[in-house]
């Protein structure tokens, strides 16, 4: 999750009317998508997730299964909605793990090289907690090849097998190098990313609507590529990615009914992120109150104004705010113990102090959705506060926002050298 500091923009409706993705949480208010309520094909398709949890209690991501190629070489890949792209490892690459499944063109009989050329895919988050110091990626060429996503295992006959769905001569990046963002995530070789749509390559969601192998969602456009995420806390197992709508056998487990967020469509147009507005942010039920100006010291402290906005984003594993001075009015109303706690934008406190105030039962509220329109709120309780002890500092446990260093593009996904 990611917010950042932006002007008021009103919502314009994409010529695609772009839709989005509910995140399904149970008991918890965090259903979320972006655009007006559409109504919903019945060709959902379900796929297991795996959730990888850190120190026994914090979700960090959730990966499915995938296979590439004829035969089929299958691997783990996270799920990312914060990127557009589905990136793997090539057999020769000379960065990666030993751990990391790799893919060998030469075994496949329906790959090819893709016209588009190199790229290589840059990402300011990592899988983990620990933010970066700098911008991570790796050295990629474009390619083809047939890409299923493996569903929920059945019985047939006395032998199981998984469902899947395929998405025929698919474009996706094989990597030569990597950094350790991309390597260093235990059971898991690879992103896909479940982006907004981006018109070359599309997202996966997207090129399984244009093959016809998920509904087009009420309209003829094929871009409107739903999915839904269900994300049970700290279960391996459990969690589940819905392609092509909702599934409502798990609205049972929510505490309210699915609410339609729309998107701030001007952000997520220009960006190519799912972006919801945030008019206000509570702490403790009280409106998060901006910092007094350096020019006016004295200026009694007011409201944030509703200028921020949320990149809906399953592939980062904290919240960020946009800068220093947010994170720091935020935490002011949440404890005075809670300090920056290196130069990169990431804060914390003596795990002492971090446990007292989760048992303090503080939340932090983000209204998602523009006045006027659908709201919801989405809220972090205490119990999530504490992420575990930070590296390299003794006793030192980091809390649950982060903040960008001042300056950095405020989200995660670029993509440069296309075809150079």
């Amino acid at each position: 999750m990611k917010f950042s500091q932006l002007i008021p923009i009103s919502l314009a409706f994409l010529r695609h009317q772009t839709q989005a993705s509910p995140l399904l949480h149970p008991k918890s208010d965090s259903t979320i998508t972006p655009n007006a309520h559409q109504s919903q094909g019945t060709a959902t398709f379900n796929v297991p997730l795996t959730d990888w949890i850190k120190n026994g209690h914090t979700d960090l991501q959730w990966y499915a299964t995938i296979a590439v190629g004829t035969p089929p070489q299958e691997f783990s890949v996270l799920i990312d909605t914060g990127s557009h792209a589905l990136i793997l490892p090539q057999n020769n690459c000379t960065t990666c793990s030993p751990s990391q499944h790799k893919f060998t063109p030469s075994a496949s009989s329906t790959f090819s090289w893709s016209s588009l050329g190199e790229a290589d895919p840059g990402f300011s988050t990592g899988g983990d907690t620990i933010p970066l110091a700098e911008p991570q990626g790796a050295l990629c060429h474009w390619a083809i090849d047939n890409v299923s996503i493996l569903g929920t295992t059945t019985q047939n006959s006395g032998h199981s097998h998984a469902d899947s769905k395929t998405a025929p001569a698919f474009a996706f990046l094989l990597c030569d190098e990597e950094d350790s963002a991309l390597t260093t995530q235990p059971g898991i070789d690879g992103v896909l990313g479940l982006g907004l749509y981006s018109a070359n390559p599309a997202s996966f969601q997207y090129a399984l609507v244009a093959a016809g192998v998920l509904p087009q969602s009420g309209s003829s456009n094929v871009k409107n590529g739903v999915f839904s995420l269900y994300t049970p806390p700290g279960e391996v197992t459990g969690a589940q990615l819905t392609l092509g709508g909702v599934d409502e056998s798990r609205l049972s487990d929510c505490a309210d009914e699915l609410v339609w967020v729309p998107l701030n469509q001007t952000l997520a147009a220009s960006h190519s992120q799912w972006v919801a507005d945030i008019p206000k942010i509570f702490i403790n039920g009280k409106q998060l109150l901006a910092p007094a100006t350096t020019s006016s010291p004295s200026t009694a402290r007011t409201p944030y104004p509703p200028s921020l906005a949320q990149v809906l984003d399953s592939g980062t594993a904290a919240v960020f705010a946009p800068d220093n001075a947010t994170a720091a009015a935020l935490y002011a109303q949440i404890s005075p113990k809670i300090y920056q706690i290196d130069a990169i934008g990431t804060w914390g406190c003596s795990c002492a102090d971090m446990r007292a105030i989760v048992e303090s039962g503080a939340e932090i509220t983000f209204l998602l959705g523009a006045d006027g329109g659908q709201q919801f709120n989405a809220t972090i309780p205490s119990s999530v506060f504490n992420l575990g002890p930070y590296p390299g500092l003794n006793g030192i446990c980091q809390a649950v926002v982060n903040n960008w260093q001042d300056g950095r593009v405020c989200y995660n996904w670029s993509l440069k050298g296309v075809g150079k």
